[in-house]
């Protein structure tokens, strides 16, 4: 058990409460901070570490090198100093905090790792298609290999510990995200996926768990650290996981669940309770038993919820021993 990592929360969840602006809707989304408020982005990255994640996503989901080129209107190059900076600023609060906890035998987090956060295609094109993945039958495979590694390249040279490749819909860019990791053996990744509401499904309508073995087997040996969800309700976590590691042979498959608060998400309402929802705090003994080794928010979950979720974490732990 002791091998069972927490992760951040929404990143533009935590960001809104420094900023106080509107940041849904944006076609760079968070990322726009980089450029015109690096100070929130490091202090959401304190917040989080603060809170007890072990492992912080650096700000660039929906950061590209085209997509900041247009939207920025700065050259190729400028954009790549942007993807550097975004690492930069993960770095910088991990310096910190780590300075700032020395000596605390008490804190769980003390060497945290940092992830760079790789969103799927579908989120450049800001219509939602990372929630359908409908681009995967049209968008050629080398396009989708070819805009990924233009970022990886840039956050792999930065120095990150690890990618995020993250909220995929679609089995043809989970294939072309297989593909390309090959070439960069001596990096770790994991793999988090869309997916259909009260589903078993994909965004686009295949098999998760189908395509999420896959993927863990078809990498390189030991690359892929994890497999799993993000970004989704849950209640939808379980039926998405269960059953991966039970009667797959001998090989454990470890499992990565950081999912929404449960709110849903419309453009023209923004964020919304529909229905009463058990909070994530409440499934993580469930998700633990699973195989889940990674585990934390996404969508409107702040940094007190990863405070929540660690200290639920913690005292699992103690009642394994």
């Amino acid at each position: 058990m002791s091998n069972i990592k927490i992760l951040d929360g929404g990143f533009a969840t935590q960001l809104s409460t420094h900023v106080g602006e509107k940041i849904d809707g944006d076609p760079l989304w968070t990322a726009r901070f980089l450029a015109t408020n690096p100070d929130a982005v490091y202090a959401t990255h304190l917040d989080f570490l603060r809170a007890g994640a072990d492992i912080i996503e650096t700000n660039t989901y929906q950061a590209s090198v085209s997509g900041l080129m247009e939207h920025l209107s700065i050259s190729e190059e400028e954009s790549k100093n942007l993807l550097r900076e975004a690492v930069n600023l993960a770095k910088k609060a991990v310096n910190d905090y780590t300075k700032e906890i020395s000596g605390n035998d008490e804190i769980n987090n003390k060497n945290p790792l940092i992830a760079a956060s790789c969103g799927p295609y579908g989120a450049s094109l800001h219509d939602g298609s990372e929630y359908n993945g409908a681009y995967g039958k049209i968008v050629s495979h080398e396009t989708m290999k070819q805009w990924h590694k233009s970022r990886i390249d840039v956050l792999v040279d930065a120095g990150i510990d690890l990618l995020a490749l993250e909220t995929i819909p679609c089995y043809q860019e989970a294939e072309a995200l297989v593909e390309l990791l090959q070439e960069y053996p001596n990096v770790k990744a994991w793999f988090s996926f869309s997916c259909e509401r009260n589903s078993k499904n994909l965004a686009d309508g295949t098999n998760f768990q189908e395509i999420a073995t896959c993927c863990y087997k078809t990498a390189l040996p030991g690359q892929i650290i994890a497999v799993g969800v993000n970004c989704l309700a849950p209640k939808d976590v379980t039926p998405l996981l269960k059953n991966i590691n039970e009667g797959g042979g001998n090989e454990f498959i470890p499992l990565i669940a950081y999912p929404n608060s449960g709110e849903i998400y419309t453009p023209t309402e923004g964020w919304k309770w529909y229905a009463i929802c058990d909070t994530v705090e409440s499934f993580i003994q469930e998700w633990l038993e699973l195989g889940v080794q990674y585990i934390g928010g996404c969508c409107r979950m702040y940094a007190e919820n990863i405070k929540s979720i660690r200290k639920e974490v913690n005292t699992f732990k103690k009642k394994k021993r």
